[in-house]
């Protein structure tokens, strides 16, 4: 008799605990800890708060809703994986995976934009586009010197591919580094021009859309390793609304990703193929779902370095 009772009680509290659970989901919304831009112009985020935003909203039947809040502080990419992965200031960044990124934080192993951030093309002073006119692989564009930021996996990337980096801390100051010939070129993701096209004016430069470097490097949403509820939440997210084709939509309808789609579909530029010396193990190079087909290979290694 005992043990039935102490039973029945055990299921009481456990369907008490689930109602309560239910509750809360209900009542309180989940504060969502974001960076700020980098600049009060910088629109480079928009397209991925809006597929945050998607990712939240399908799932807010089971999780509930939730609220993103923007803190008073733009840090460095390393500063902010430092600060997240000790439980301060920011619950969700996004930005390109690597190995060390993907040991120090939780991936959400879903590209964001197809791997765009991956395909680059070079932004250069304006009527310096002749420079690049010639150039039809690696070995040529290895004559010239690119600008990254100090910590962007990007900086390793390129320069495991032979090609001379100088390097900045500050992201504004590498336009004003190549306008004053500093640098040849700046690599920029194909997804970044639109957003960017003020920063080009104000400096005198330009993209040189017919020459894109390309290689597989993925931009995630990443959590903190113990925030496991928000992880499963971000995955299920993406997940319903890759499945339901909602997130292709935003990115086929957001203003920055469309015109990069438009260009990589009409297959007119020259593309050079660069390895990624840094992609992590489990990257899902085989969903060809997730990558855009028109440049990636998924039958191939994905661009990591041979062997």
């Amino acid at each position: 008799m005992r043990s039935s009772i102490r039973a029945l009680i055990c299921c009481l509290a456990a369907a008490i605990a689930s109602t309560a659970t239910t509750a809360a989901h209900t009542q309180y919304s989940t504060l969502i800890r974001l960076q700020p831009p980098a600049t009060a112009d910088d629109q480079r985020d928009d397209y991925v708060m809006q597929v945050l935003e998607l990712a939240l909203e399908q799932t807010r039947h089971d999780f509930g809703p939730a609220s993103l809040q923007r803190i008073g502080l733009r840090m460095t990419q390393d500063r902010a994986m430092r600060e997240m992965r000790n439980g301060r200031y920011i619950d969700v960044l996004w930005m390109m995976t690597t190995t060390a990124r993907e040991q120090q934080l939780t991936p959400v192993r879903i590209p964001l934009a197809a791997g765009m951030l991956g395909i680059r093309v070079p932004v250069l002073p304006k009527a310096g586009g002749h420079a690049f006119e010639e150039i039809t692989d690696l070995a040529e564009l290895r004559q010239y010197v690119a600008g990254q930021g100090h910590d962007w996996p990007d900086t390793r990337i390129l320069r495991h591919n032979g090609i001379r980096v100088t390097t900045s801390t500050g992201y504004e100051n590498l336009f004003r580094m190549l306008e004053r010939g500093r640098f040849d070129f700046f690599p920029r993701a194909i997804k970044e021009l639109a957003a960017e096209a003020d920063l080009y004016q104000h400096y005198g430069l330009e993209p040189y859309p017919d020459l894109l470097l390309a290689y597989r490097a993925p931009n995630y949403f990443f959590v903190a390793p113990d925030n496991d509820a928000l992880a499963l939440r971000l995955e299920t997210g993406l997940e319903r609304a890759l499945a339901d084709g909602s997130l292709e939509a935003l990115m086929r309808n957001n203003p920055t990703t469309r015109r990069a789609l438009a260009h990589l579909e009409s297959g007119e530029a020259r593309v050079i193929p660069l390895e990624n010396p840094d992609l992590p193990e489990f990257t899902p190079v085989h969903r060809e779902e997730l990558w855009l087909d028109t440049v990636f290979d998924a039958n191939q290694n994905g661009g990591r370095s041979n062997p």
